[in-house]
């Protein structure tokens, strides 16, 4: 290979990075930090020895961009955003994935026999020579954030592509791999317990669970097809697929037995569901994965659901009710008797709301004994006897129920109501004096009542029982990042939230995310719920004794003043916490016409 021609070392020699104070000078100049925070930053260069910019970012004095739009200014470099940056599909196709991955860059163009490529930082001599000899091109070299880097490799060769190719110069998978406790139920160590063969598979799950839990996805999917593997997380409620790298699909026979040797299932079987449960600690929070395995027709197909202990348990303060619908929520818990029901589709919160609920119990009422039996106990709630139940060895939520009873409690938390013989002992629990909160699959809130009596429980002892009824979802929460006032709105849906929120329509307002890197370019980040509260007084007790439909009770309720699920995302939307779309994606059955809408309509 020749030498590079002079012009082009001379070129180089200009990429030394500069001094720590030229470059904290910068950001001094640019009020991006202040005097006394870039002295702080020398110190930490000088004590850890790190490059300026690391010491900025560790101390979380300024933003990623603005860091590295420093540190190209300093170089003489372009600065890329490269969400905003069109690659070049030969560029990638040139680029070996172990060979970016290594040198840590994302390959943008080629033109002319040379590769423009984006840095977190600018590339020594060495490597622009390493790079030239590997790749056979010139380096036209810029900078990016390293996470915005990190992103797009991931988007390009796919989650785990270095483990998969077999790279294995580095064993380890970074600081926040490092930091997990992998625990098997029966408690055993699963972390350093693989042997040398095993290591390159261990690494590659161990990346797939690090990932889920750093971007707060609540399930995890792996998918065999018939020559891919797909890979999707459940994100604010919505799934999104996951890049991965060519060859996965040979690994999914080993991926799946890592998976059931983590959970303790039988690695052996092949032909039937599989259910268990992985621990995982990373630094001080616990997760628990709740492992649920399919057999189909290319492979078994698995799905992990995330449960975060420390996120679960929330103030009652902070579950998204407004002031009216607290307080009536305040006044059920204190009520001697009945039940109360929390419905809605897995994965609503409802679980989050029963234990807001008992929380705020405990602290007003600690004289008040509560005994729970779930599956699983899913927080531990101090002072409270829970149960778990057991289903292999006949420990089920009937008879859990049973036996509660015999210990005098004052409140019974019943994780689900899943059949008649369950449901009927709560409503003999709720009018032999106890409190019972549980939850039921339902649509709304109205439905809870015939969804009872089609257990098999008499109208007349629904109507004596239960006293409320509450219905939640789940809506994405506009990222405040991003966040931007909405300019056109459909005429019809104005017209709509203006009714439901009594106002003018000229005084109805909306948001919308713009989308940004902090919100992966979705607009939405986290979730915020949105409610409906029923609740059984005399009049709709009467209509209940006399197995009124479902339509007739609803109609009933909002007469009296009941806020639907979509009237209550009306009061989100102008509060600035979701959009319109948000809404109606999540009430759209409540709103079937046969009208076909235009093409602008939301």
């Amino acid at each position: 290979m020749s030498a590079p021609p002079p012009n082009e070392i001379s070129e180089e020699r200009t990429l030394v990075s500069p001094s720590g104070g030229d470059l904290l000078s910068l950001l001094v100049d640019k009020d991006v930090i202040t005097a006394e925070q870039a002295e702080t930053a020398r110190r930490r260069m000088r004590r850890a020895a790190i490059p300026s910019h690391q010491a900025v970012m560790d101390l979380g004095i300024a933003s990623e961009e603005d860091v590295f739009r420093a540190v190209a200014e300093t170089n003489a470099l372009p600065f890329m955003v490269l969400s905003e940056t069109e690659l070049g599909e030969d560029a990638a196709k040139k680029v070996p994935a172990k060979v970016a991955l290594h040198y840590k860059f994302v390959p943008i163009s080629i033109s002319r026999g040379t590769l423009r490529a984006a840095f977190s930082s600018p590339p020594s001599v060495r490597d622009r020579q390493n790079l030239r000899l590997l790749l056979g091109l010139r380096l036209d070299p810029c900078i990016a954030g390293p996470k915005d880097i990190a992103r797009t490799l991931k988007n390009i060769y796919g989650l785990g592509a270095e483990t998969v190719l077999q790279i294995r110069q580095d064993r380890g998978l970074g600081r926040a791999a490092d930091a997990v406790r992998f625990e098997s139920t029966a408690g055993q160590d699963l972390t350093t317990t693989e042997t040398e063969d095993d290591a390159s598979i261990t690494h590659l799950v161990n990346q797939m669970l690090v990932e889920a839990l750093e971007m707060d996805t609540t399930d995890i999917h792996i998918e065999p097809f018939e020559d891919t593997v797909r890979l999707r997380y459940r994100i604010d409620g919505m799934l999104r697929d996951i890049p991965t790298p060519p060859g996965l699909r040979e690994l999914h026979e080993a991926i799946v037995a890592r998976l059931k040797v983590m959970a303790d299932l039988n690695i052996a079987e092949h032909r039937l569901p599989h259910d268990g449960r992985i621990r995982v600690r990373v630094g001080e929070e616990d997760f628990d994965l709740r492992v649920s395995i399919l057999p189909t027709r290319f492979g078994e197909t698995l799905c992990l659901r995330i449960l975060n202990r420390a996120s679960i348990f929330l103030e009652m303060e902070q579950l998204g009710l407004d002031r009216q619908q607290r307080v009536i929520l305040e006044k059920l818990v204190k009520l001697p008797h009945g039940i109360i029901l929390v419905t809605g589709p897995t994965g609503s919160g409802k679980t989050t709301t029963l234990y807001a609920a008992l929380a705020k119990v405990k602290a007003d009422s600690p004289e008040r004994k509560i005994i729970t039996v779930e599956d699983p106990v899913e927080y531990v709630l101090e002072g409270t006897s829970q149960i778990q139940i057991r289903a292999d060895i006949g420990l089920t939520f009937a008879r859990g129920l049973r036996s509660i009873l015999r210990h005098d409690p004052d409140i019974i938390l019943v994780g689900e109501i899943r059949d008649a013989e369950t449901a009927e002992i709560a409503i003999r629990s709720a009018m032999t004096g106890h409190l019972v909160l549980s939850t039921l699959h339902t649509n709304d809130s109205v439905g809870a009542v015939n969804r009872l009596i089609d257990m098999g429980i008499e109208p007349f002892l629904v109507a004596a029982s239960l006293v409320a009824s509450l219905a939640q979802r789940l809506v994405r929460r506009i990222c405040p990042h991003c966040k931007e006032k909405q300019t056109e709105i459909n005429p019809r849906l104005r017209a709509q939230m203006a009714r439901s929120l009594g106002i003018a329509p000229e005084e109805v307002h909306a948001w919308k995310g713009k989308g940004c890197i902090e919100c992966n370019y979705t607009g939405y980040r986290g979730r915020v719920a949105v409610f409906e509260i029923f609740l059984l007084d005399e009049n709709i007790q009467d209509m209940v004794s006399r197995h009124a439909s479902t339509s007739q009770l609803r109609h009933e309720a909002r007469e009296h003043g009941m806020r639907t699920l979509r009237d209550d995302g009306w009061v989100k939307v102008q509060a600035g916490f979701t959009t319109i779309e948000e809404v109606t994606r999540i009430t759209s059955t409540l709103d079937l016409t046969y009208e076909v809408p235009e093409d602008n309509e939301n």
